[in-house]
């Protein structure tokens, strides 16, 4: 199901080589080989990319990995399958967690635990976060691509804001969320509460640390034939309360993405804030207040479950010559060494994806300083998950979180109820997931 790399170019490189010797052309100074890597993360996160990858060309003469900003995920994605299709596609491609059953299934990867076993790196995958692994692992355990930029939706809010309306920690579930924005909208705040990335918050993750069903079949982890199920659980509750909260103030729907919320937080507009952990790069550079996180919060007669991971991985494509592998595996090694994941986590507030490299903080006492870099860790690593918290793995990403984003959207501005907007969300989506499994069962 899954493609292994082919071989190319083999005779061209011996022609080159004999071509070379006859020219009395040396072969020892040749330059080293160009491995290239597309990813779709900009600004500050990008400019750590950029700084890492050139030490580790730095670190070595054999390759040079070049770095390529490309966009959106989605434009990232796109980029890659036009290439792949022209044959002039990357070596290494960072695509978003939620769309890793499409990669899965295009027969244009190469699994990196096949990756990194070939190439004579032995790797002890125990020593990594499982919680984070297992999101891109298949049913029988094989790694297909490395998580990189992992992370997770938390609280974040205005401990200043907090103080003025006279509250004294965090909220801790959704119905004190509620109190809260009433009572930072009573002391002088334009609104309460806002939410990067609405559907991973607030229906996988709410599903989540519910342990209530995303979808069917283990949330897609089980089979490709699979149907919404979150118009049945007590989403519907949780989108119904929000939208009261909308018609007076205390919730302000900023945009799909995260960019009018991290607006909306660092201005001093909204005092509440649900986004990712990665978050943190932003928000330390615009806030001018003190700022804090907290975990995720949950209903009040639930004991949370863990979280569930977002953000994206390092996916090897298929099709280059086996000597680029080497050096893709060797790229590969250098971000998951302890020193480099440290840096990684420290300069984005992305998780560490290694036990060492959080290790190596703890002790560092980096989270006596920065206890808000801890919570998201600790948040997916809490025991008992159940089939219901491993992972949502669901065909055609894109297409399906456009059409529940199209939803929330008229739930917001009341042009329905959260049930009606709930179910035809639901039904929105079940059509594209129906496509989905058409199509792959054909290949």
């Amino acid at each position: 199901m899954i493609a292994r790399r082919t071989l190319l170019g083999a005779a061209g490189a011996a022609t080159l080589a004999l071509g070379m010797a006859a020219a009395g052309i040396g072969t020892a100074s040749a330059a080293p080989r160009e491995i290239n890597f597309w990813y779709p993360l900009g600004g500050a996160i990008g400019d750590l990319i950029v700084k890492m990858t050139n030490d580790f060309n730095a670190s070595q003469a054999d390759y040079k990995v070049v770095p390529q900003f490309k966009g959106t995920y989605d434009e990232t994605f796109n980029a890659a399958v036009a290439a792949y299709r022209a044959k002039k596609h990357p070596h290494l491609l960072v695509g978003i967690g939620a769309g890793s059953l499409n990669l899965m299934l295009s027969g244009a990867i190469y699994p990196v635990e096949d990756l990194m076993k070939d190439a004579g790196h032995s790797i002890d995958w125990s020593g990594f976060v499982q919680p984070v692994l297992n999101y891109y692992r298949t049913p029988e355990g094989k790694l297909l691509s490395l998580p990189f930029n992992s992370s997770t939706p938390i609280l974040w809010y205005n401990k200043d804001a907090l103080d003025k309306a006279g509250l004294k920690e965090p909220p801790k579930t959704w119905d004190q969320v509620g109190e809260y924005a009433a009572k930072l909208r009573q002391s002088g705040f334009e609104c309460g509460y806002t939410s990067a990335w609405q559907v991973w918050v607030n229906i996988d993750n709410y599903s989540f640390l519910q342990d209530v069903p995303v979808a069917t079949q283990a949330n897609g982890m089980a089979g490709l034939d699979t149907e919404f199920l979150f118009n049945k659980t007590r989403v519907v509750q949780h989108i119904a309360r929000i939208q009261e909260w909308g018609k007076d103030g205390r919730f302000l729907y900023t945009g799909r993405a995260w960019q009018g919320a991290h607006g909306a937080f660092s201005s001093g507009k909204c005092a509440m804030m649900t986004e990712s952990s990665a978050g943190f790069a932003g928000i330390k550079q615009a806030a001018k207040f003190t700022f804090a996180a907290s975990p995720l919060p949950y209903e009040k007669d639930v004991t949370p479950k863990n979280s569930l991971i977002g953000g994206g991985s390092i996916w090897a494509m298929a099709g280059h010559p086996k000597e680029d592998y080497a050096g893709v595996a060797a790229y590969l090694a250098f971000l998951t060494s302890t020193d480099r994941q440290v840096e990684w986590h420290k300069g984005t507030g992305y998780i560490p994806i290694t036990k060492a490299a959080y290790e190596k903080a703890k002790a560092e006492g980096y989270y006596k300083e920065n206890p808000h870099q801890e919570v998201a860790i600790l948040q997916l690593s809490r025991e008992g998950a159940t089939e219901n918290t491993k992972a949502v793995r669901l065909g055609n990403y894109v297409q399906y979180n456009a059409a529940l984003e199209d939803e929330l959207e008229n739930i917001w501005s009341n042009k329905k109820t959260a049930q009606q907007g709930l179910d035809d969300a639901v039904r929105r989506g079940n059509e594209i997931l129906a496509r989905f499994a058409q199509q792959n069962r054909k290949r």
